[in-house]
């Protein structure tokens, strides 16, 4: 994979100088990742899960993070590789290569699977580690840092910093966890969910997330997978899922 730098390049084209897109700007959502070679391009949000799960598992920020995420991508339709240097391509006549492919074929805009699955399954190991250890680790949870509060050992300023500090913390497990169902995959993650007690932990919602990721692999709808394996579990979790599709089928 072509190295990236947060430095000021010149295009391959006009020779002007740019400096490549490594994340989402201020106040951004997402970023376009371009293909080093046509103007196709990929979405990243900054709430990724995989994203947020290699900032997090690897510890890498910027621009190491930007080119672990580029590696992870799958290559394009065209045959090339998504670079945030675009290949040496500035913003400008990147613009200008877009306004002449305006009008794609209905094939490209089919759904296509945006991760390298062979990249991602590297990851597997690194990610379930992170996962097992937070499970494993006795951690404040809600209800203690509520009885913390409410017997006077902290303030109220502590017990909110106390609120957004879980918030954080349980935010970025969700996407590990998500990030490693995307490398288990459908047809064997909701099994191992349940066996390492994912769902004891985070509760029947940790199914919901975990649709939601497939969702970007396999293009399946979260309603459509929740249905498909809801037959795998008994009793409260069958039932939660259950009240889940319901209001959301219905339109909740």
């Amino acid at each position: 994979m072509t190295e990236i730098t947060t430095r000021a390049i010149d295009c391959e084209l006009c020779k002007e100088t740019y400096t490549p897109v490594l994340g989402p700007e201020e106040g951004q959502k997402s970023y376009r990742i371009y293909c080093s070679s046509c103007a196709n391009w990929v979405v990243v949000g900054r709430s990724n899960p995989l994203r947020i799960a290699l900032r997090e598992v690897l510890g890498v920020r910027g621009e190491a993070l930007a080119l672990a995420l580029q590696t992870c991508l799958a290559p394009c339709g065209c045959g090339s590789q998504f670079s945030h240097d675009a290949g040496g391509r500035c913003p400008v006549c990147i613009e200008k290569i877009e306004a002449e492919m305006q009008d794609r074929s209905p094939a490209e805009k089919d759904f296509r699977n945006p991760w390298n699955s062979k990249e991602l399954k590297k990851l597997e190991p690194k990610f379930f580690e992170y996962i097992l250890g937070k499970t494993d680790q006795e951690e404040i949870n809600l209800n203690q840092l509520i009885e913390k509060f409410e017997a006077g050992e902290i303030d109220g300023e502590a017990y909110m910093d106390g609120i957004e500090s879980l918030q954080s913390r349980e935010s970025n497990e969700i996407a590990v966890v998500q990030a490693w169902a995307v490398t288990v995959g459908p047809d064997q993650v909701f099994a191992a969910a349940e066996e390492h007690g994912l769902i004891e932990k985070y509760g029947t919602r940790i199914l919901v997330n975990i649709a939601s990721a497939l969702e970007m692999t396999t293009g399946q709808p979260v309603l459509a997978t929740l249905n498909g394996i809801m037959k795998q579990f008994d009793g409260e979790v069958q039932q939660e899922l259950r009240t889940f599709i319901a209001k959301i089928g219905g339109g909740f």
